[in-house]
């Protein structure tokens, strides 16, 4: 008995060791190589994970309430209800948190109650039996299995919350950048239809000279051309309008006609305030940046919950009842029954099952890391992308409104020359086309500002809140 006890003794600090060293080795390897992934990021950008609360949510969806835009926060609003990724994500979420509960529920014993009564009847003798009793039972690996597997649920479903905001904020971005789209469409008709008129004042003026005999028909059928190639434009942005309007209307979850964007003459404006604490704000505020951590987490458990079935598994069951022949006298002295077994468990010769079962999971590490690191390449790409944007947009601002105000002034003294004859149709013709050109290129510059924020908007993690100091003023550069 002593031999016995002795080796027992020997035996249990030899598999905490070993339990704690495979515990020990994932967190190790993973902090490790979460702390070289992100030397990626540049130093401006690093800092700890901010813990995520109900609060950061609402504020990052109420962002866009600084656009001052009724129509556009009525499709965000829309598009958060309707959404179908939406509702795909939170279905996810809601199954995901139902594994949760069940990984926890498994850590502890399950409880079972029953009641049979039966009867017979066997030479004339009538005999009846009637048993009530409540059964439990408890399985737990010693090598901590279950817990890791409950942690890895955790993780899990921490995960598809974090899809689910990810999939919230890019719903969000598609459909502000539809609805610029779709205003500048807009704009884009009314520029197309004035530069129609303009072509149709000068072809008043080519045939009127033709008739008078002081030009030839060369200025008039170049006149009806470029009157019918303007026209003809009209109808691919009237295209591009139904095409927007028809993105909008999947996003948000209705039909298209029942959309509410009215024909406009601007570019939403881009409120550069939102833009001022940019550089308070990390990569890893992004929700897929999150979710790809967290997922991290979760496998690097379930490696742990494979290698622990190497080790015994601990099952303890029992009842304990009452059984009499007669109702009244069920819980009567003499009619109790129990049991209580314990046993342990070990695989032996399934090592092959248990070898594969490990490698899968090695193999889902591998490629939880891959995801981390495409997502948070994906992150630096986007955030400079769109950082650049909104720098050269307001570089370009002032250059070409000069150069709007310029090609409005050349086009109206040429057409003013061309009526008294001063001029050709030529010079008419490349001061209304470098018009178009310049009045076209102010508004796309406005609508890539705008996109400029609204991708910084998904780059940085869905939205931040301005400083309350007034006297900050905006910063806008090629880095963060």
């Amino acid at each position: 008995m002593k031999k016995k006890t002795a080796k027992i003794s020997m035996i249990k600090p030899a598999l905490v060791a070993v339990i704690g060293a495979l515990v020990l080795s994932g967190c190790a390897s993973n902090t490790e190589w979460l702390a070289a992934q992100n030397e990626m990021t540049p130093q401006e950008w690093s800092s700890t994970m901010p813990q995520l609360t109900a609060a950061t949510l609402e504020a990052n969806r109420n962002w866009w309430q600084a656009w001052d835009n009724e129509e556009l926060q009525a499709l965000l609003t829309k598009a958060y209800e309707a959404n179908t990724d939406i509702l795909t994500a939170r279905a996810n979420l809601r199954s995901a948190a139902a594994l949760a509960d069940d990984a926890t529920a498994a850590l502890f014993p399950t409880l079972g109650l029953s009641a049979q009564g039966s009867g017979s009847r066997r030479n004339n003798t009538d005999t009846e039996s009637y048993q009530a009793q409540g059964q439990l039972s408890w399985s737990i690996s010693l090598a901590g299995g279950n817990i890791a597997a409950q942690r890895a649920a955790n993780y899990e479903a921490m995960a598809s919350a974090m899809t689910l905001e990810d999939t919230r904020i890019t719903v969000a971005s598609e459909v502000a950048q539809n609805y610029v789209n779709l205003r500048l469409a807009y704009v884009k008709k009314r520029i197309a239809q004035m530069t129609l008129e303009n072509y149709q004042q000068a072809h008043e003026i080519a045939k009127w000279n033709y008739e008078a005999g002081l030009s030839d028909s060369t200025e008039v059928e170049q006149a009806v051309s470029n009157v019918e190639t303007a026209r003809a434009a009209i109808p691919l942005i009237d295209l591009s309008i139904v095409q927007y309007r028809n993105a909008l209307a999947r996003l948000t979850g209705q039909a298209a006609e029942t959309l509410k964007v009215a024909e406009t003459t601007t570019v939403p404006a881009a409120p550069m305030s939102l833009a001022v604490s940019v550089p308070a704000q990390t990569l890893k505020n992004r929700p897929d940046m999150r979710a790809a951590e967290l997922s991290l987490s979760a496998v690097s458990d379930r490696v742990y919950e494979a290698r622990s079935q190497w080790f015994p598994t601990l099952s303890i069951t029992g009842n304990l009842g009452t059984q009499a022949a007669t109702i009244g006298a069920l819980g009567a002295s003499g009619t109790g029954i129990a049991a209580l077994i314990g046993a342990l468990s070990m695989p032996i010769f399934n090592w092959g099952q248990q070898v594969t079962a490990t490698e899968q999971q090695l193999a889902n590490l591998d490629k939880a890391r891959a995801d981390y690191s495409a997502t948070l390449l994906k992150a630096l790409e986007e955030t400079e992308n769109s950082l650049t944007m909104i720098s050269v947009s307001q570089r370009r601002e002032a250059a070409l409104q000069a150069a709007l105000i310029a090609a409005e002034s050349a086009a109206e003294l040429a057409m003013q020359q061309y009526r008294a004859g001063l001029t050709d149709y030529q010079t008419v013709l490349n001061t209304q086309r470098s018009l178009f050109s310049a009045r076209e290129s102010w508004q796309s510059n406005k609508a890539d500002l705008a996109t400029g924020l609204i991708d910084l908007y998904r780059a940085l993690g869905g939205g931040w809140m301005p400083p309350l100091d007034e006297d900050t003023k905006p910063q806008i550069s090629g880095q963060a």
